[in-house]
């Protein structure tokens, strides 16, 4: 691996590190009364919503 790689790969993973906790900031400052996500939905508990339409919902390629 060259330095100009693993710089790369290096600022690749600072912008990752930074988009997760500005993501984590946003719900935190949204207030929001529990931490959930869509990866905790369980469509064994709720039969009658089709998983996969949640998860495509949750991409926003609709908008």
């Amino acid at each position: 691996m060259s330095c100009l790689d693993f710089l790369a790969e290096l600022l690749l993973a600072e912008c990752d590190d930074r988009a997760r906790r500005r993501s984590e900031r946003h719900i935190k400052d949204a207030g929001f009364p529990r931490d959930k996500s869509l990866r905790q939905f369980d469509s064994e508990a709720t039969p009658n919503i089709d998983a996969a339409v949640i998860h495509t919902l949750g991409k926003c390629e609709w908008i």
